[in-house]
């Protein structure tokens, strides 16, 4: 929680020099660092289906409800049947066929065996008899794998579902012809579960994996979505994904969390407001934006000592947040810090403080 600011309003500089010149102090206190940062994102599908036919024929039946939902399994197209299942009694019929044969050739050759066995015919006659086996078991062989064949395409004239989600308008209405060429029938796009993907600073990917935030495999960081309507999204998203390289364009790194969706509120390609949060925040000191300052040497303070003089404190920023930095190192709880009438002022100097009122 928020640890409130000492504050109150400058007054105006003194015209002479004897007197010690009037700033105006704010305290150090500390808050909740839980945001970090502000991003735009883009809502993606986590699959995305394209139905297509891989079969030539009628499209005969369109089973589904354009713009609908669909799961896993359902019948969606169905593509005239007629002359595959001819092909596969066909096929039948073939491999009942060879195993006849291959039926008759196993006979035969154990009859020759046993005729070689007495002598009354040559070595040649039964290994004749075995290659005809292996011929005929070669024909049972190719009609099975025929039959299959037959059996797949058949089961190719009835679409199915492969995933559960919204499906687009038919591309193809029902009666034309069809085959592999034909392009996409219709699309099934995945809505829940669903991706968000933004895009953080290289800076702040780098600062975030050393405070631990982000790690190899998992992250600290939740996303919180902000829609159009300027409503807040009711679920937490989960950091998945970084990727593992820089936009040279920008200096940016992709980054991809995943939400439930379980009503429907994202849709792909949909753009919405991501929210980096801690799941579990530190308190962490802050200190206005006013007070800041920045040379060479880098970002510093005019702090206020027991004495009313000013002393330089020399600071480590991390985020900026509603008026304040987060301060890395250089500051503690309860020290007083000029926010007004800093161009007054040097190391040294003696002043006259006023605490900025609330």
């Amino acid at each position: 929680m928020m640890m409130v600011l000492s504050a109150a309003g400058g007054s105006a500089a003194q015209d002479t020099q004897s007197n010690p010149p009037n700033v105006t102090v704010a305290t150090i206190g500390s808050q909740t660092a839980g945001n970090r940062g502000r991003y735009v994102g883009r809502v993606q599908a986590v699959s995305t289906v394209n139905l297509v036919a891989r079969v030539e024929g009628v499209l005969e039946k369109r089973a589904f409800q354009e713009g609908g939902f669909v799961k896993k399994g359902d019948l969606l197209y169905v593509i005239e049947k007629g002359l595959y299942e001819a092909d596969v009694a066909n096929a039948k019929a073939q491999l009942e066929g060879a195993e006849a044969t291959l039926k008759n050739a196993s006979v035969n050759l154990e009859r020759q065996k046993i005729l070689l066995s007495k002598g009354d015919v040559a070595q040649s006659v039964v290994d004749g008899a075995t290659a005809q086996v292996g011929a005929d078991q070669a024909s049972v062989d190719e009609a099975k794998a025929s039959l299959d064949t037959a059996n797949i395409n058949l089961g190719y004239t009835e679409i199915y579902s492969p995933i559960d989600g919204r499906i687009s308008q038919s591309y193809v209405d029902v009666g034309n012809l069809v085959d592999t060429s034909s392009g996409t029938l219709a699309t099934v796009t995945s809505i829940d579960p669903i991706y968000v993907s933004f895009y953080v600073g290289e800076r702040e990917l780098i600062k975030d994996r050393e405070l631990g935030l982000i790690g190899e495999n998992s992250a600290r960081l939740k996303a919180r979505l902000t829609l159009a309507d300027g409503s807040a999204y009711p679920q937490t998203g989960t950091i998945d994904y970084v990727d593992t390289t820089v936009q040279e364009s920008s200096d940016t790194v992709e980054v991809r969390a995943t939400f439930e969706n379980p009503k429907n509120l994202l849709i792909p390609n949909q753009f919405v407001n991501v929210n980096l949060v801690d799941a579990d925040p530190q308190d962490v000191v802050v200190v206005p934006q006013s007070a800041v300052q920045l040379d060479r040497q880098g970002h510093f303070v005019y702090l206020l000592d027991s004495e009313n003089k000013i002393e330089r404190r020399d600071i480590e920023l991390g985020n900026q947040a509603g008026g304040v930095w987060e301060v890395s190192s250089g500051l503690k709880d309860g020290e007083k810090v000029v926010v007004q009438g800093l161009q007054r002022v040097s190391p040294g100097m003696t002043v006259n403080p006023t605490d900025q009122k609330q």
